[in-house]
């Protein structure tokens, strides 16, 4: 169940393969027209679809080889099961507990930007709970704008019929597509971004992938490949292409961005058999008066032939190189995120700042110490965030 990462050749007309989900507004709310500059804290708030991320960091590598020339840093503060109330974060407490849970952990990353992603719990209530809902994450939203306004609000992904015996998620769709649609109203009513995630892996999804793959490994949660999918999406609905390197000469040095570069999982449980990944790190481009073919060699690996009229439309490409240094930026960016989570959400807590600190409440002052560590890895992250030099070559054919 392996999914290689072949030298993907191909006219530019076949980038199609990209994700078609776009922010539906109009226009991108003016706090987001320059996506994410220079200095941004970013918080990722959410249940479990976003709590998970932190442990597979497709989106937030996508994200940070996107910004590869700007300082941002990324805060993960998804809790499973939670809701727009802050309930799950109660630990021991009640749903106040949780709220001010929340609250302070908003205050500790001080973000000046959010993607934030509720409504799949909230669903299973359906019309009924529509304007609790409404409510609820009106608050919430509230709350975050006492630290910033430039806020992403993600719809639910859809549930995956995998078949039966699992239950048919019919319904269940139906429910959060109402919830999606609420979400996209408030976002427009505050001025906030909107991507549909929902649309974007359900009605109008595209495979990155050949092969059989599901998103989910039952239904609901996704898989390393369904993060891999929903982190494609988000990032075309901030306008991202594949990136285009144009050549000017028949011999370059260039930097290739890693933006496109971050291969889906080498292997996931919900393959079923070889799989692979189809998409492109980048598009090479070369205007010439030249007729027949050229030969396309890049650091010293034959990538094909093709000929003049092809590369004016311009030609996608894989190169392993940009793979291998896409996928240490994201193992990098996951271990950033282990630490934070000790950082926040520390084991023991009981001991530590609840009820039971009077017998070990000393250690709280240790957790601190997480902040060091995880600065050195955000030191570690810029450097490999960083564009990669490639020697491109045009050879014409005899």
């Amino acid at each position: 169940m392996t999914c290689p990462r072949r030298f993907a050749l191909a006219l530019a007309w076949a980038v199609v393969t990209l994700f078609a989900a776009s922010s539906t507004q109009a226009e991108t709310p003016p706090l987001w027209k320059d996506g994410l500059v220079d200095g941004d804290r970013v918080v990722f708030l959410g249940n479990t679809f976003i709590e998970r991320e932190q442990h597979e960091g497709y989106i937030e590598t996508a994200l940070t080889a996107q910004y590869h020339d700007r300082n941002i840093t990324f805060r993960n503060l998804g809790w499973s099961g939670d809701d727009v109330f802050g309930r799950s974060r109660a630990r021991f407490g009640n749903a106040a507990e949780g709220w001010n849970h929340l609250n302070n952990s908003l205050d500790l990353v001080k973000p000046t930007a959010a993607i934030v992603c509720y409504g799949s719990n909230a669903a299973f209530a359906g019309d009924a709970g529509l304007d609790q809902f409404r409510t609820g994450y009106n608050r919430l939203l509230d709350a975050v704008e006492r630290h910033t306004k430039k806020i992403m609000l993600l719809s639910p992904p859809p549930q995956e019929d995998l078949g039966r015996p699992l239950p048919d998620p019919k319904d269940q769709n139906a429910r959060l597509a109402k919830y999606r649609d609420a979400i996209k109203e408030i976002a427009y009513q505050r001025g906030y971004d909107f991507v549909d995630v929902y649309d974007a892996l359900g009605d109008t999804f595209k495979s990155g992938v050949e092969g059989k793959a599901t998103l989910t490994s039952n239904g609901v949660h996704l898989t390393e490949y369904g993060y891999w999918e929903a982190a494609r999406a988000i990032r075309k609905s901030l306008g991202t292409i594949t990136p285009i390197l144009p050549l000017k000469e028949s011999r370059l040095p260039l930097r290739a961005p890693l933006s496109a570069a971050v291969p889906s999982p080498s292997n996931c449980v919900s393959y079923d058999g070889e799989v692979e990944d189809v998409t492109f790190d980048f598009k090479v481009m070369k205007r010439t008066t030249q007729n027949g073919m050229f030969e396309l060699i890049i650091d010293g690996e034959k990538m094909g032939s093709f000929s003049a009229e092809q590369l004016q439309d311009g030609v996608g490409v894989n190169v392993p190189k940009l793979a291998d240094a896409a996928e240490k930026l994201r193992r990098t960016i996951v271990a950033k995120n282990e630490l934070f989570f000790h950082r926040y959400r520390p084991q023991n807590e009981t001991y530590l700042f609840l009820f039971r600190k009077h017998e070990q409440g000393n250690n709280a002052a240790e957790i601190p110490q997480f902040d060091p560590l995880i600065e050195a890895k955000e030191r570690e992250i810029a450097q490999l965030r960083q564009p990669v030099s490639l020697d491109i070559q045009l050879t014409p054919q005899k």
